[in-house]
Parts: structure tokens; sequence; C-alpha cells
């Protein structure tokens, strides 16, 4: 039976004095659709036809923007009841997007079909849906276009000057991007920079901590990954330093280059640690064999991150920089 209840009443006799919560204003969210072919085109756009002779709009109804379904893999218990919980990944997206084609005549309304098709090809590759939020934050998701195109001539799905379908397009990655690239720099800062070994007689024999006047001189900084997702740096290690050690002291890993190996003055080290990627390159040469044994290349778990950078032989041209692209459940985040 119903409970009744005031909104207003607490436990403890108080009431409740809270001023009335104000709305925030929040622009619509515009998205966009870049094909292969690297045409960008509005999906909420004008189909009033009175800024340009044909538009498309998203109609209601789109579905599968939010999170990614999961697949997740259990034993079955003998003779208990239910199951031991194994493993969970996030599984391809699949994304319907109602759309509606109008224009001026019929002329530009087929421009304007046939250039969406164009950009929907899969046969030239992914494209990107490009949703920007009332809150200036855009995001992007790969996909390849799957079906409900093909087009039907019925009374409601197609007129003289209008074309109606439900495009579905699928991620294979699941996450949506931000637009939006982070970055964190470690150089060498003269001032502060201290011997790793507390002897200043041999500078360029012990290995400094590399530093920068803008984070502290141990070579640590705080990152914060604003996701529920982790994310996978790129690190770019421009020489000259020896024995590189990248490490992650929230989650404990570690990445490591051979003591021995010195990275030349001007040449680069790159570290993607993104998955399918898994590269340490210089020059395009494979740097594996110069890896530690007992390296990780490590994620940004969400949330913070202590992040700290060592390596010997630095000086005033040594640079260290970490950038990553956070990922997102949705295209609202999360």
């Amino acid at each position: 039976m119903p409970i009744p209840a005031q909104y207003s009443y607490r436990p403890d006799g108080e009431t409740n004095t809270n001023t009335p919560y104000q709305p925030v204003p929040w622009p619509q969210t515009f998205m966009t659709w870049t094909g292969a072919n690297g045409d960008t085109i509005p999906l909420t756009g004008d189909i009033t036809c009175t800024s340009s002779p044909a538009g498309i709009a998203v109609t209601k109804g789109p579905a599968g923007l939010g999170m990614p379904t999961y697949d997740l893999k259990a034993d079955q218990l003998p003779n208990m009841d239910g199951g031991l919980f194994r493993s969970v990944r996030a599984t391809t997206r699949d994304i319907t997007i109602p759309l509606l084609i109008r224009g001026a005549d019929r002329t530009s309304t087929i421009r304007m079909h046939n250039r969406l098709l164009r950009a929907l090809n899969p046969g030239q590759g992914p494209g990107w849906i490009t949703a920007y939020e009332g809150d200036g934050v855009a995001r992007h998701l790969e996909c390849y276009y799957v079906s409900g195109a093909e087009g039907a001539e019925t009374e409601e799905a197609a007129g003289f000057t209008r074309i109606k379908c439900a495009v579905v397009l699928r991620a294979m990655d699941p996450y949506w991007y931000s637009n939006a690239e982070l970055q964190h720099d470690w150089h060498l800062d003269q001032g502060t920079a201290q011997p790793f070994l507390s002897s200043s007689g041999y500078p360029s024999f012990f290995p400094l901590r590399i530093s920068s006047t803008t984070f502290s001189p141990d070579g640590t900084v705080t990152v914060t990954n604003d996701s529920s997702v982790e994310a996978w740096p790129v690190w770019s290690c421009t020489g000259a330093a020896a024995g590189l050690r990248l490490e992650n002291t929230t989650t404990g890993k570690t990445f490591r280059l051979r003591d021995t190996f010195s990275i030349p003055a001007s040449q680069t080290v790159t570290v993607d640690t993104s998955p399918g990627i898994k590269t340490v390159t210089m020059g395009g040469a494979n740097l594996w064999p110069q890896m530690r044994a007992d390296s990780v290349l490590w994620q940004l778990k969400p949330g913070r991150n202590v992040l700290r950078v060592t390596a010997g032989d630095v000086n005033e041209n040594t640079l260290i920089r970490l950038h990553y692209v956070p990922r997102y459940l949705s295209y609202v985040g999360g």
C-alpha cells in the first residue's frame, strides 16, 4: 500500500530549508558524421531549407549511444546455485540513428542523399560519428555502416523532397573518445634537478630525475583520468636520456628500457601502449629487445594516477611527453 510522505520532511524533525534548484541552461546536442572520404555531414542540420537547399536531421528513437553491451563469462557450479564469475568484456557496439533528409526541391534532396551514401560507404573504411554536448565537450566513435539506407518507397519512408531511413552503424571499439588530447611534459629544470644519488661530483654519470617548473623535483605528477574507462597513453621520449623508466606508482606497473641503452640526442623513442598496437620504436626501428623483461605497457586507471619519470644523462634538450585521449562509456561521458 502507498506510504504517505512529504518530500520536505526529515526524520530528525528539521524542515527542509534548501533553496529551490535552478536548472542549468543547456544547448541542444549537435551531431555529425565524417566519412572515410573526409566529408563531414551535420546530422542535426537545418531541414527547413532556409540556410541551405537541403539538410539532414536525427528524428525520434536513436539507440545505442549510451553504455556498451558486455559479455560476462562464468562457470556453473556443480551441486550449487548460481555460477562463479570469471571475466567481463565490452562487445562491439551497434548504433541506430533514424534520419530525415529534406530538400527544397527534388534535385537538392537527391544530392544530399547521395552525399550521405558516399560518406557511409564502408568499403572506403570507417567513419566517425561525433556528438557535441551542451557542455562543449565533443566525443567521437569510429564506426562502419551496416544497414538501413537501402531505401523504401513507401508513403512514410519517402516523398518527392524527403527521405527517411534508420542507419545502423557498428563500432569495433565500443568506447567514445574525447576530441581533446591531454598532455603532460617532463624536462630538466636546471634549478631543481638533483642527482638521484646524493653526489654532485658526477652529474653526467649518476641518473638525474627529470623535473619541470610545473612538476615536483622528484619527477612525479598526478594525472586524473576523468572517465570510468581506462586510457592508454602514448609516450614521446626525446633524448639525450639513458635508462628511461616510466612508472605508474598508483598501479605499481613500470616500463623500463635497459640501463645500457641511451636515447641519442635529438632522437625520439615512441611508446604506444594502445590495445592492438603495443609498439616501442625509434626512427622506425623496433626497440622491444631494449626493454627490461619486467616491463609493462601500462594504462591510466580511472581516476587519480601518480606517475614518475626517471632517466640518466639528461640535458636541457631532453623532453619526455605523455599524451592520451580519454575514453567514455557514453556520448555524454561516464
